[in-house]
C-alpha cells in the first residue's frame, strides 16, 4: 500500500513540474522598513502603517503601461537589522521585515512596478544579486 501512495505522489510531482516547466520564476526582495521591535530572524509581516503588507496579501506586477504581467500572494517575511547599532544578543530591536517573493513568469525588473496593499505602488529596482530580479522598498 505504501508503494502505491508513493507512486501516486511521484506522478503528481511530475505533472506539477511539466505544467510549470514553461514558466520561469523571478525573485523580488520586498523591504518593509517599519521599525517594529522584533528579534532578528523571526517571522514577520509589515507593522504599523505597513500592516497591509503581510503574508497572503495579494500583489501584482505591472509593466510601464500599467498592464498586469504577474500576480500572487506575499509570503511571510523575516526580521532583519534596520540600523547599524549593536544590541544585546536575542534582544528585540528596530527591524525591517524582508520578504523574498517568487513571481512566476517574471524574468526582468526593467520598467516594472510592484503593487501591494492599500496603495503601495513602487518601481522595482534591478538588483546586483544574482539570485534576485530586483528589490522594492515599501515606503
Amino acid at each position: 500500500m505504501v508503494p502505491a501512495v508513493l507512486a501516486g505522489c511521484s506522478g503528481s510531482d511530475a505533472d506539477d513540474t511539466s505544467a510549470s516547466g514553461s514558466d520561469e520564476a523571478g525573485v523580488i526582495r520586498v523591504l518593509i522598513p517599519d521599525g517594529n521591535l522584533r528579534r532578528l530572524g523571526e517571522p514577520c509581516n509589515g507593522a504599523g502603517a505597513f500592516r497591509s503588507v503581510h503574508a497572503e496579501a495579494s500583489f501584482t506586477v505591472q509593466d510601464g503601461d500599467g498592464v498586469e504581467v504577474a500576480r500572487g500572494e506575499l509570503p511571510s517575511g523575516t526580521a532583519e537589522k534596520m540600523m547599524d547599532v549593536s544590541f544585546r544578543e536575542g534582544m528585540r530591536q528596530p527591524t525591517m521585515c524582508v520578504m523574498d517573493v517568487d513571481v512566476e513568469g517574471l524574468t526582468s525588473a526593467d520598467g516594472q512596478t510592484f503593487v501591494v496593499g492599500d496603495g503601495f505602488e513602487v518601481t522595482i529596482e534591478p538588483s546586483d544579486d544574482a539570485g534576485l530580479i530586483g528589490e522594492v522598498l515599501i515606503s
